[in-house]
């Protein structure tokens, strides 16, 4: 019985200083990126509206119309992004405390995913009002600008069900509902 829960107890350790070491190890690779990743910017710029103009060929008129929706959208993006970054520190807290709730992860885990929910409704909105002033070419290529944008979900859960085969069958899955 000592042994099963030594055991445990190491598993415990081990689970817990893997979150904080992946954490850490993340938060030095966005830090890497500020400071000089050529990524950084791109990724940053992915919604502006001169990325938008440049890839669809937006005239002035598409412009102005853009300019009306586009500040709400990166507004609500940065509000869920730094409250999903809330609760994971709170959640990631919880973890690692020494009496740790079950019941408050889960909620947070349940927080956690209705705000993903509402930034995957964010997002849709902000396609819908990008598509409404296209032409149909400017359409199509809007589809293949975030259809690399949406198969990079599955992309970042490659290696759950199925392992990496799994991550690549779902990125094939992603390509296709997007296309």
């Amino acid at each position: 019985m000592v042994w099963v829960i030594v055991i445990l107890a190491l598993m415990n350790i081990a689970t817990v200083a893997t979150v904080i070491f992946n954490r850490n190890k993340a938060k030095n690779e966005v830090t890497a990126a500020a400071a000089g990743r050529p990524e950084a910017p791109v990724l940053a710029a992915r919604y502006s509206g001169r990325y938008f103009r440049d890839q669809l060929g937006f005239n002035d008129e598409q412009m102005s119309q853009f300019a009306g929706f586009n500040p709400a959208f990166r507004k609500n993006v940065r509000n869920i992004n730094k409250e999903l970054d809330l609760l994971r520190d709170r959640m990631l807290s919880e973890m690692a405390s020494k009496e740790c709730d079950s019941v408050k992860l889960g909620l947070l885990s349940d927080s956690i995913g209705y705000m993903h929910a509402n930034l995957k409704k964010v997002t849709y909105k902000y396609y819908l009002d990008i598509k409404n002033i296209c032409n149909q070419q400017q359409q199509e290529k809007l589809k293949e600008l975030f259809s690399g944008m949406f198969a990079s979900d599955f992309r970042k859960g490659g290696h759950g069900r199925g392992g990496q085969q799994g991550g690549q069958q779902g990125r094939q899955q992603g390509r296709k509902f997007s296309n």
